[in-house]
């Protein structure tokens, strides 16, 4: 990783999102700050914990996408906007600039080409697709950026489905 670069989320997640490059984030940022209650309800979205609206406003729409995705990948059902709120607290951890594998974790989504090469793994070929490899007990998937022109809805369900075949 990347000097003086921590991972966001758990240590131990069981899915791990590997990405190029960190947030721009506050000393004090955490994961599990606060959301802002004096908002009005109109400036509250589905992103209404404190530390991804703040993650967001520092960063711009590029990490709403990021995060948004992020939720898609591991709600365990189809409410995604429901699972928001527990993402990044539990099962999810990110790592920046990653040169090997998380230990912790059983489920790698290595996103774009800059990770996958950092990883030692060979970057896709194709856009909009997804590989999948299997490493001991280790499910590798090397997805493109998570960006929603370059991920989009129908490969984010053909990974899931992909996903609950192999452990269903």
């Amino acid at each position: 990783m990347p000097k003086n670069v921590k991972p966001l989320g758990q240590e131990c997640a069981k899915r791990c999102f590997y990405l190029p490059t960190p947030p721009l984030l506050p000393a004090d940022w955490q994961h599990a700050q606060p959301a802002d209650l004096n908002k009005a309800d109109s400036e509250i979205t589905s992103l209404n914990i404190g530390s991804l609206e703040s993650l967001i406003a520092l960063n711009g729409n590029n990490w709403r996408k990021i995060v948004v995705i992020m939720a898609k990948l591991s709600a365990p059902d189809d409410d995604w906007r429901g699972y928001m709120h527990k993402l990044l607290q539990h099962d999810e951890q990110i790592r920046f600039g990653a040169d090997a594998l998380s230990s912790m974790a059983c489920e790698h989504y290595v996103c774009g080409q800059q990770s996958a090469i950092a990883l030692g793994l060979t970057p896709l070929s194709e856009p909009k697709t997804f590989t999948h490899q299997q490493d001991n007990d280790n499910q590798i998937y090397l997805l493109p950026y998570l960006d929603y022109r370059q991920c989009p809805n129908a490969l984010i369900a053909d990974l899931r489905k992909l996903r609950e075949s192999l452990t269903g």
